[in-house]
C-alpha cells in the first residue's frame, strides 16, 4: 500500500500564535498542507468527522479539557495523540497519557524532539491503518468463505451434490449472472434452509 505524500495533523489549541507557530513549525515535506486548526468547543464534532494521523492537543486549552480531548482523540482509532503539557501539570498528565494510549510531552517542547516525536506518530498511524485495513478485507473474505462453505452445506444435503459439484454450481451461477459467490450463496440460504 503506498503511503500518502502527506500526514494530516489536528492541532486542538486556544491559542492564534500556537496555530501560527505550528504552521511555520511543520516540516513541509510531511505535513503541509494537511494541517488543521480547531478550538476545544470545535474539537468534538471534527473528531467525529474526519480522520487524523496525527492529532495535538496544545498547552493552551484548559489541563483537565486537554487531557480528556486527547483520551477522546485517542479512542478515535489509529490517530497518533501528543497532549502538550505545562511543566507544572506533566507528572500527572504523562501517567494519564500513558494509562489512556496518547503521548505527552513539556511545553515548551524542544522543537527537534517534537518533530521527531511528530513524524513517528504519522508513521505508526499510517501503517496501523493499513494493517486495520488488511484485517478488514480479511474478515470479509472470511465472512464470503463462511457463506459460501453454508450453501455448498445445503447443496450437498438437499441434492447430494458432491462438494466440487456445489462449489462448481454457486461459482457458474455467479458468473452467469454476474454476481459474487456471496450473493449466490446468500440466495441457496435463504431458499433451502430451513
Amino acid at each position: 500500500m503506498p503511503s500518502r505524500p502527506y500526514a494530516s495533523l489536528l492541532l486542538i489549541t486556544d491559542s492564534r500564535s500556537t496555530a501560527a507557530h505550528f504552521a511555520a513549525f511543520l516540516p513541509a515535506d510531511r505535513f503541509a498542507p494537511e494541517l488543521n486548526v480547531c478550538s476545544p468547543l470545535e474539537a468534538g464534532y471534527v473528531l467525529d468527522e474526519t480522520v487524523y494521523d496525527v492529532v495535538v492537543v496544545d498547552s493552551s486549552v484548559r489541563s483537565e479539557d486537554a487531557s480528556l480531548l486527547a483520551a477522546r482523540a485517542a479512542d478515535h482509532g489509529a490517530a497518533g495523540v501528543l497532549l502538550l503539557a505545562e511543566a507544572a501539570q506533566y507528572d500527572a498528565v504523562a501517567a494519564y497519557a500513558e494509562a489512556n494510549g496518547f503521548m505527552a510531552l513539556k511545553s515548551p517542547a524542544d522543537p527537534e524532539l517534537l518533530r521527531q516525536s511528530l513524524a513517528m506518530m504519522a508513521t505508526v498511524s499510517s501503517r496501523l491503518r493499513a494493517l486495520a485495513d488488511r484485517a478488514e478485507s480479511l474478515q470479509a473474505k472470511m465472512d464470503e468463505l463462511r457463506v459460501v462453505n453454508r450453501a455448498k452445506l445445503l447443496l450437498i444435503q438437499r441434492f447430494k451434490m458432491t462438494e466440487k459439484q456445489a462449489h462448481r454450481f454457486i461459482e457458474k451461477n455467479a458468473m452467469d449472472r454476474c454476481v459474487t459467490r456471496r450473493a449466490i450463496a446468500e440466495k441457496i440460504i435463504r431458499t433451502y434452509d430451513i
